[in-house]
């Protein structure tokens, strides 16, 4: 018994030394991968193993905590699973996966979600990402303009509330609310042919991840309420047209596991989700439904409460298109060429300007030409291809630093702005 106690003293004192030695950071950091090494063990979704290499940084100081060392040894050891360093400042860090000195990573910004399921739900999600190549899914993240219409929006939640009905009730009981759920996606598609299909690319890169990180990541008596909620927050989102798969995803991947749970062993970059659920569940959605048939449906899915408030959103939010539309089209702007960019975003502020582009309100871009960080007054992307930043009469670089309203732009070596008439300058090469 002394011989026992006496052990029990040791160790206790050699954890409290170790401690003593190591910030809370590290602890924390070491946990961390612990718990996230733990929960992707339980993957039987795909093919290839989820956790690897994670790099959990400090967006502001670029300490950064890794699971595995780095080739170039920028990162000290600290104990097993665990290892501390500086991330090069030219490294953009974002919740997502990056492929640096010849390794693929999965990025989590550190401080992580102090609930543990909304942390291993994030780590999980990037840990898809980092994989996702070898599964065959692209990395297509396009914005889904026509959810920022009101029919778009309104057919949208409709469709939530459908697969929520659904998800209430026993597997077998479950399908005229899949076919409605199905019918108010059939009308998106009818209303918005040119961009429905991003639906579905969307939903096989972040759907896809979501919905492994909510798996794996949440306890299995939590899934449904957890559903359910960003179910009924989906209306209080800013923006759905890059956002939207965050939700679906989720919510169509558990109503297929429920029913098939090996269902992702089949999926492939040309699956949908209305064709899976089609499968699995073995339902015909009707080829034609008429305009009364679908507004008898409306109202079982709280169809009246959705179509009223979302057009009172219409009124703000073309007030706020108009107020874009001045802003890049009518007053002094900075115009940028995007050629091999890295960009950080916020997608759940998106706003869509129809032909003109995109607008983020928040952004990060590092390019050839350097580096850009948008804090305030938005930025409008076209394409990928090119960005427009709001901008004074005139623009100088000082220190190669050139400052704009909630923007700041680090220009690289061989890069000028030049005035290119009354409202428009450019960034070009120096000759």
């Amino acid at each position: 018994m002394k011989a026992i106690i006496g052990l029990l003293m040791l160790i206790t004192i050699t954890f409290r030394g170790i401690a003593q030695g190591v910030d809370t950071a590290m602890l924390l950091a070491a946990t961390y991968f612990r718990q996230a090494d733990s929960a992707s063990s339980r993957n039987f979704m795909w093919k290839h193993p989820l956790y690897g290499p994670m790099l959990l940084v400090d967006p502001h100081s670029r300490t950064t905590y890794a699971n595995m060392p780095d080739s170039a040894g920028a990162f000290t050891f600290i104990t097993e699973g665990l290892y501390k360093g500086t991330l090069p400042q030219e490294v953009m860090v974002a919740n997502t996966s990056i492929n640096w000195q010849g390794r693929l990573w999965a990025i989590i910004l550190w401080p992580l979600p102090v609930d543990m399921e909304e942390r291993l739900s994030l780590m999980l999600h990037e840990s898809f990402h980092r994989i996702q190549h070898k599964l065959g899914f692209p990395a297509l993240s396009p914005t889904i303009d026509h959810l920022a219409t009101t029919n778009g929006r309104i057919y949208f939640l409709l469709e939530l509330q459908a697969l929520k009905a659904a998800l209430a009730k026993p597997l077998d009981q479950r399908k005229k609310d899949l076919v409605n759920a199905l019918l108010f996606r059939k009308k998106r598609q009818e209303l918005f042919p040119s961009t429905f299909d991003n639906e579905r690319l969307l939903e096989i890169n972040e759907g896809l991840a979501e919905y492994t990180g909510m798996l794996l990541g949440r306890l299995p008596g939590n899934i449904r309420q957890h559903l359910y909620n960003e179910i009924d927050k989906a209306d209080t989102r800013l923006s759905l047209i890059r956002s939207m798969a965050y939700i679906t995803g989720p919510v169509y991947g558990y109503l297929l596991y429920e029913k098939s749970p090996g269902w992702t062993q089949s999926v492939d970059s040309n699956s949908s989700f209305p064709a899976l659920i089609k499968k699995y569940y073995k339902v015909a959605v009707p080829e034609q439904t008429t305009t009364s048939v679908l507004a008898k449906l409306e109202k079982q899915y709280k169809g009246d409460s959705i179509i009223h408030a979302e057009k009172m959103k219409e009124k703000n939010r073309r007030q706020q298109e108009d107020i874009y539309t001045r802003l890049f089209t009518h007053q002094p702007v900075l115009v940028i060429n995007l050629v091999k960019m890295n960009i950080v975003f916020n997608p759940n502020n998106l706003f869509d300007l129809g032909e003109l582009g995109t607008v983020y309100p928040t952004a990060e871009i590092n390019d050839v030409w350097g580096k850009l960080k948008l804090v305030d007054g938005g930025m409008l992307m076209k394409d990928w291809k090119v960005i427009t930043l709001p901008a004074m009469d005139s623009l100088h670089a000082k220190d190669s630093i050139v400052q704009g309203n909630g923007w700041q732009l680090q220009l690289n070596k061989g890069w000028r702005i030049e005035k290119m008439d009354s409202l428009q300058s450019a960034l070009i090469r120096k000759e």
